[in-house]
């Protein structure tokens, strides 16, 4: 049931009425904090009479908060995406995964951290994504940010808004319509035959060490962290197999680090 506490001017006027309503925990078992609203007492009511017109508020709005279309007048987004990065790092997402996160977040709280959950509009992330799309936005060239690039922003801000929908603080996750910009799509590049051959070749006058980790680059496909993640028990020369399991990775903030592949697969 919903909370209702008085509130009262120095003269001690009935001026409004604060509404809690309880909404549990959350998934990592921290209590929530509630939802909240403010019902405004007219001067013309009387005491009693402005106590029925709360209560009846905080009926409506605690039916709303349960039935998922209210929403928290308070939160902005960027505390709460703050808040989503470390739930999904607290749920095991990689430390690469959330390191992009946090990097991309300092492009996006500045540009629509301020805005509450309940306000955020389409139009507020399609001028972000514009933005983006600008002359130095991109710190290593000074250029622009590519479509890939933004579109990663516009996935982190599409989590986030999603969180805030399962937890009842949005009726809907509003970056569903915002207007994306289009992916390009670039043709893969790869090596030709001769060029292997002449790779090869070049590997002759190399040290062994050398030969073998370019040899399982070209063969293998894997990635070059994970060939540099590989140990010897991962090496099955019986079956003539190598399991990928493990993963070089390098991260300013940590330097290098070992980690699982994105996917476990073996090499035949």
């Amino acid at each position: 049931m919903a909370n209702i506490q008085e509130r009262r001017d120095k003269s001690g006027k009935l001026i409004s009425y604060s509404v809690r309503v309880h909404r549990g925990r959350g998934p990592d078992g921290k209590q929530l904090k509630p939802w909240t609203a403010t019902f405004e007492v007219s001067p013309t009511w009387t005491e009693k009479s402005a106590r029925k017109k709360a209560e009846a508020f905080a009926a409506t709005f605690e039916k709303e908060c349960r039935e998922g279309i209210t929403t928290d007048s308070r939160q902005k987004f960027g505390p709460y995406c703050e808040y989503v990065i470390k739930l999904k790092e607290e749920r095991g997402a990689k430390h690469s995964t959330i390191s992009s996160y946090k990097d991309l977040a300092a492009r996006i709280t500045p540009a629509i951290g301020h805005i509450r959950l309940k306000d955020l509009r389409p139009d507020h992330l399609n001028d972000l994504y514009t933005e983006l799309a600008q002359d130095g936005q991109n710190k290593k060239t000074g250029g622009k940010l590519s479509a890939k690039s933004i579109l990663e922003h516009h996935r982190l801000i599409s989590a986030v808004l999603e969180q805030a929908a399962k937890e009842g603080l949005v009726p809907f996750n509003v970056a569903s319509r915002a207007t994306l910009p289009k992916a390009e799509r670039k043709e893969v590049n790869y090596f030709q035959p001769e060029q292997v051959a002449a790779i090869r070749e070049a590997l002759e006058l190399e040290p062994l060490k050398w030969k073998t980790l370019v040899h399982m680059l070209l063969i293998t496909g894997a990635r070059r962290g994970e060939i540099l993640g590989l140990k010897w028990p991962e090496v099955d020369f019986d079956r003539k197999q190598i399991h990928i399991c493990n993963n070089i990775l390098y991260r300013s903030d940590r330097g290098i680090y070992e980690d699982t592949p994105k996917s476990l697969f073996k090499i035949f």
